[in-house]
């Protein structure tokens, strides 16, 4: 029987290091074991497609998105585990999430606190707390990130199943320097010479750089702890060997956007 493989995107190098030693580089595949393969594409859309994509050429049986998010909703603290039944575009389209396999995990965990609901999809950074509450209310999310509905797209354009792991960075409640919003580049990095010119001219911005990076460090434990209790292939193959809550579909029909149906 072959081995079902799981393909894992990250969007920055140092997400990867919660699921390997070392930080991979932008555009890098490295193999977890014999199940699962991780590749770090760079923040945004078209870089998060490019990697799925070559995730599946390269054979695996389905795709997670995996990384840090930005809080939509008060009752989420930096550091929260969010893993969304499902995600909403900008034009009302909603992608699924595999619910079985998303069950595992969930029951993997344990007593652990997760949390359920939508992932919003934006094309950039989220800059201040009140853009986060205006997009929660549009789209009825908690989280929001870059790369999630590009991932979804290419899990449903080879009708594999798709699994969202997030964890809240910067909550509601944080709004973002301009530095960051501003410069962050494709590894999710702000190159040191704005940053030191940013913080000659505001530096009480100090302060939230240093909130943000203790809810970066929450984040990245969280997603530790998802790998602890679900291992590298993050209980896929299980998962897939249950009876799937649409049985009554052959298997090329498993994941199907919302909008689809209407």
């Amino acid at each position: 029987m072959s081995v079902i493989r799981v393909g894992i995107v990250v969007a920055m190098p140092s997400e990867s290091r919660t699921l390997c030693r070392e930080a991979l580089r932008v555009g890098e595949q490295h193999a977890l074991g014999d199940r699962s393969l991780l590749a770090v594409s760079g923040v945004g859309e078209r870089h998060a497609e490019r990697a799925a994509q070559a995730l599946v050429d390269a054979g695996v049986g389905g795709l997670v998105s995996w990384g840090c998010a930005a809080g939509l909703d008060a009752e989420l603290p930096a550091g929260a585990l969010c893993l969304p039944e499902f995600i909403v575009t900008a034009d009302g389209r909603r992608w699924p999430t595999d619910s079985a396999w998303r069950h595992e995990v969930v029951a993997a965990l344990g007593r652990r606190t997760v949390f359920g609901g939508a992932l919003a999809h934006v094309s950039q950074v989220i800059p201040t707390s009140a853009a986060k509450r205006a997009l929660a209310a549009k789209a009825g999310a908690v989280v929001a990130d870059m790369e999630s509905a590009a991932i979804a797209r290419v899990a449903h354009r080879h009708r594999l199943p798709l699994l969202l792991v997030r964890s809240v960075v910067d909550p509601l409640g944080l709004t973002l320097p301009a530095v960051v919003t501003d410069h962050v580049d494709a590894s999710g990095r702000v190159p040191l010479a704005p940053l030191l010119r940013s913080l000659l001219r505001q530096p009480g911005d100090l302060l939230t750089l240093l909130q943000l990076a203790s809810g970066f460090r929450a984040a990245l434990a969280s997603l530790r702890a998802v790998a602890a209790c679900a291992g590298a292939d993050l209980l896929l193959a299980q998962a897939l060997s249950r009876p799937r809550p649409d049985a009554g579909n052959t298997p090329t029909n498993r994941f199907t956007p919302e909008s689809a149906l209407d």
